[in-house]
């Protein structure tokens, strides 16, 4: 091989390929037209073919070398430029609400129906068995709340008092609470499916307390302004329980471990999804939810606040999203 020859004739593509990276920002493709993106992907992947060209060849031994350092030094900074993950902006945290997590949601709504029913299911049993036995109250609610309940008062007033700090210890925990149940249908989903039965029956039994004594308004007016947003991140969350469950009962033709990695993506993006849910809820319980105002308007509060996280669920993310597919395209030239 005539090195120098064979220098002259690939230094134009070289330089090309640099004066490209000089306009690409590292994990960026925002900058690049279509035609920059696809020329990236060829002539990086002939400059790596020609560095390794250079290399077994007696010229390309010497590290040294000025073409060797430069082809080298150009092929790192191009593979740093593709293949590092852009750093986390707003941008990418809204188009992930927005059109990421509704279409993962809709994607898998049969999931989250089964655990809403669950749910349900459970929670309309605790009601029935709370108000025809005592003793069924009292094997799952606190005594504290008993009976405060039996006293004719509610539990929870003196939230509003203590508004900041209850608010965000309720965030922590109810964000906790939420990953350990998507975590836990690595169980074969039988976590998952037991901790939203007993969340189930826990509401359900609370409801048939406060149902016995006259203090169902109350009750629904406390639970919904918040549960509008916090009951359906369980439902989502537990439904990302039931798909990773899925995945290790029924792989299908493939591996489990393969399937597992790529149904568990999924699920991490509704359990994600889960978390402004979570902290919007948490700010409510602790100062809107126990507040003194009236319970119609805690209730119509409730109400919009479900029809407005139902139409970002259902209708948001239809449109196009950022091309993703570009990256791919330059990984695979």
């Amino acid at each position: 091989m005539n090195i120098n020859e064979f220098v002259q004739e690939r230094k134009a593509e070289w330089d090309k390929l640099n004066k490209i990276t000089a306009k690409l920002r590292p994990g960026s493709r925002e900058n690049l037209s279509r035609e920059d993106l696809w020329e990236l992907g060829r002539l990086y992947s002939a400059a790596v073919s020609d560095l390794s060209l250079l290399r077994s060849s007696e010229f390309g031994r010497d590290e040294q070398n000025d073409v060797v350092r430069y082809l080298n030094s150009l092929v790192i900074r191009v593979h740093g430029m593709i293949y590092k993950k852009p750093p986390l902006k707003w941008h990418s945290i809204v188009d992930f609400i927005v059109r990421e997590f509704p279409r993962s949601f809709r994607q898998n709504l049969s999931y989250v129906s089964l655990s809403a029913g669950i749910f349900v299911l459970l929670g309309l049993t605790g009601f029935v068995l709370g108000v025809q036995s005592p003793g069924f109250i009292e094997l799952l609610v606190p005594e504290r709340i008993i009976s405060t309940v039996e006293g004719g008062q509610v539990w929870f007033n003196n939230l509003y008092t203590i508004a900041p700090a209850a608010s965000s210890r309720l965030m922590t925990h109810n964000i906790s609470v939420t990953f350990f149940m998507a975590a836990s249908g690595i169980t074969f989903g039988i976590g998952s499916v037991y901790l939203l039965g007993l969340n189930g029956l826990l509401i359900g039994s609370v409801a048939a307390l406060c149902f016995k004594h006259d203090l169902s308004l109350e009750f629904w007016s406390f639970v919904l302004p918040h549960g509008s947003l916090e009951l359906t991140a369980v439902f989502i969350a537990g439904a990302s329980g039931l798909i990773l469950g899925h995945a290790l009962l029924d792989p299908g033709p493939y591996r489990r471990s393969e399937f597992l990695s790529v149904r568990g993506k999924e699920a991490g993006k509704l359990a994600l999804g889960c978390v402004p849910l979570l902290i919007l809820a948490g700010a409510i319980e602790g100062f809107f939810s126990p507040s003194p105002l009236p319970a119609w308007f805690k209730m119509v509060f409730a109400a919009l606040m479900f029809l407005s996280l139902m139409g970002l669920l259902i209708f948001a993310g239809t449109g196009p999203s950022l091309d993703d597919s570009d990256s791919e395209d330059i990984r695979q030239c």
